[in-house]
């Protein structure tokens, strides 16, 4: 804290401190347009004059353990590649029909041969001989498909979930009508429970939650910080009852630590759907792939 003082009053300044790269995750702007979203951008704030830029010139994952030589050459070649887009240094091909948008030609060492199957030949390179390891959590810390879209998110894990050899249990979700929203009593004829089924939150599980022994999977809230039950903590499945989820934490501080996963009732209030929901579920998801900013 740090005060400044004038002839007439005296202003109190607060230092803080924001950490991240803001070029490459953009702000979650539901439905959002273009415009929209940059106007949320940090760097639109009034305030971004007042702010001191700090640059990190050091690549800490070129540092980590247990990288080979090629390993460490790729990951600064990609790091360098995406420097150069934020840097407005690479040309960029403009789109016929859009004036504002345009398209970045990826040099060839940076793509995948996806041949007759896009999906496969995705997952091959990130986990390779997969039936064998389902149930190493080691090989699911460093790992994950990272994608745009929770529909494409949700089309690789079943992808992949598929290939599991383990049988697949199927939770399905129960949605209610908070008894508080305005006019609750006619809820059953305008939404009903059949229709918000079939609704997808952000933030929320889907009505039918499919796992296996063996899943890595993401919590979708805190429940717990104490354990390491925090939003974004991954786990995997190692038991699969109907009232809680087993499983062990391979993410954070909590490493290691053998947790169950409850189901729990949570109020859900977007713009979908004219009433409060309260879903009661396993408020986690797998993440063998993620969105971005989840990541």
């Amino acid at each position: 804290m740090q005060r400044s003082t004038q002839s007439k009053s005296t202003i109190w300044c607060k230092s803080i401190l924001l950490g991240g790269d803001f070029r490459q995750i953009l702000p979650v702007i539901p439905g959002g347009t273009r415009e929209e979203i940059i106007h949320a951008y940090l760097s639109s704030s009034p305030l971004w004059n007042k702010f001191k830029l700090f640059t990190l010139n050091e690549n800490m994952r070129l540092s980590s353990n247990g990288l080979s030589d090629n390993e460490k050459k790729q990951l600064q070649l990609v790091a360098k590649w995406i420097l150069m887009i934020s840097n407005e240094e690479i040309s960029y091909i403009p789109f016929k029909d859009d004036y504002d948008a345009s398209l970045i030609k990826i040099p060839t060492e940076l793509l995948l041969d996806i041949g007759f199957n896009p999906i496969a030949s995705m997952v091959s390179p990130v986990y390779p001989y997969i039936n064998n390891h389902h149930l190493d959590p080691v090989y699911f810390q460093k790992r994950a498909i990272v994608t745009l879209k929770n529909a494409t998110v949700s089309v690789i894990n079943d992808f992949i979930l598929d290939m599991s050899p383990e049988s697949k249990h199927v939770y399905l979700n129960n949605d209610d009508v908070c008894i508080s929203s305005s006019n609750a009593e006619n809820a059953d004829l305008l939404c009903p429970v059949e229709f918000i089924n079939q609704l997808e939150f952000n933030g929320a599980p889907s009505h039918k939650l499919s796992l296996k022994i063996g899943t890595p999977i993401m919590l979708l809230r805190n429940l717990n910080p104490s354990p390491g039950l925090c939003n974004g903590t991954r786990l995997l499945v190692t038991q699969l009852a109907e009232t809680v989820i087993g499983a062990q934490i391979i993410t954070g501080s909590k490493i290691g630590n053998n947790v169950f996963i409850p189901r729990i009732i949570f109020p859900v209030n977007d713009g979908k759907c004219a009433y409060i929901i309260k879903r009661r579920q396993f408020f986690v998801r797998p993440c063998y792939a993620m969105i971005i900013n989840k990541s």
